[in-house]
């Protein structure tokens, strides 16, 4: 049964993530080049040939990428557990009471980069210079939206629909990336194109051309535009009851996160996350040996779990500060692991995955320890662990 879900939907659902992935990868590296679509050909100046499916690649991802996938992100932020409850795994990434802020800031990034889209060169130099700061806008939130996720935007490589959008600020952000690039190249080889009168004699306005047109994202100039561009979001955003410093709260009022500032709660029964997920794989491959205890609850025990206890259990007792270091990491990723996955299939894979990682710890038990096996064995024996 799990063999065919994941044939009917697993695939499918991988297949397409690797097509929107590469897409956009490829769309990218190829802005470095100055080679955006529909680019005319060299050869003949008319537009490029390119396959019906790879035309419906380029129309559709974008709306995935910018429209759907945040849209269904803050949607499940809006359902998962806010900072101030203790008995869930999983917390939001954006604080509950500010997250109106952080849509309103990405809603505009979305219209100002589809703006573009559609009519690029032919906006009206106020619309030209919004939909430009807006992109701008909209690749800063994109960039703090990726140090907040950290680790967990890993989990939107998995073929689940829901954790896609922890990827969809990645991949956003290489749209805006490419979109800013274009229309600032496109506005230098209009300028260039100019006649010699038009060109500016002061050289303050011949300064700020040339600062509108670089085409260097990481203009710190360019940028710096963006100060009152955002103060008035944020004034109009105060009227609908955001504070000042909504933006700020909306990162650092919750848990688990890269800027978060309340800590997570205690860990009863803390263990080895990624190898109790491949020991609920199929009994012929994972091969479980008999009952343990953990946290006061009995689970299934295999080698491969007791090898990596054992591996932690010597880390503890001869580098403990390594060992909390490494622990602390460990919770953050795997235990919201943990408890999403509970499919056969996967347990599966990562039982596979986690193969090297087995072998590797019984080569260094072997190593520096008197009894290894010994070790091994007396893992999950006793009810307080």
């Amino acid at each position: 049964m799990e063999t065919i879900y994941f044939i009917l939907v697993g695939l499918p659902i991988a297949i397409v993530m690797a097509i929107i992935i590469v897409g956009i990868v490829i769309r990218f590296v190829r802005s470095f080049k100055h080679a955006y679509e529909p680019m005319v050909s060299p050869k003949d100046g008319r537009p490029n040939r390119i396959h019906p499916l790879t035309h419906v690649n380029r129309k559709v991802t974008p709306w995935i990428v910018s429209v759907i996938a945040p849209i269904g992100g803050f949607i499940i932020s809006m359902n998962s557990s806010p900072h101030t409850r203790y008995d869930d795994i999983l917390y939001t990434p954006l604080n509950h009471d500010h997250i109106l802020t952080i849509a309103v800031l990405y809603a505009i990034s979305a219209i100002a980069y589809w703006m573009s889209v559609w009519k690029g060169g032919a906006l009206p130099p106020l619309f030209k210079a919004f939909s430009i700061l807006g992109m701008a806008q909209g690749f800063v939130l994109c960039v703090i939206m990726m140090v907040q996720f950290g680790p967990f935007m890993l989990y939107g490589l998995f073929p689940i629909i829901i954790t896609f959008p922890l990827l969809s600020p990645l991949l956003f952000l290489m749209l805006l990336f490419v979109e800013i690039r274009k229309q600032l190249y496109l506005q230098k080889i209009e300028i260039q194109n100019q006649e010699e009168d038009e060109t500016y004699d002061s050289l303050i306005l011949s300064n700020a051309e040339r600062i509108v047109t670089d085409e260097r994202i990481g203009n710190p100039l360019f940028f710096f535009f963006l100060i009152p561009f955002v103060a008035i979001q944020q004034a109009v955003l105060i009227l609908f009851g955001q504070r000042p410093d909504s933006f700020i709260k909306a990162f650092a009022e919750t848990c688990t996160y890269t800027f978060s500032q309340f800590d997570p709660p205690p860990n009863p029964g803390s263990g080895h996350y990624l190898c109790t997920i491949a020991s609920r794989g199929h009994p012929t491959l994972v091969q479980p040996l008999r009952k343990g205890w953990r946290g006061g609850k009995v689970i299934d025990v295999n080698r491969q779990l007791m090898v990596s206890n054992a591996f932690e259990e010597w880390l503890e007792q001869h580098t403990p500060r390594f060992h909390r270091y490494l622990r602390g990491c460990y919770n953050k990723v795997g235990r919201p692991l943990n408890e999403m996955v509970k499919s056969t299939w996967i347990s599966n894979a990562m039982y596979i995955i986690m193969k090297p990682f087995e072998w590797g710890f019984i080569f260094w038990l072997y190593m520096v320890d008197e009894h290894p096996e010994n070790r091994i064995h007396t893992q999950y024996l006793s009810r307080k662990r």
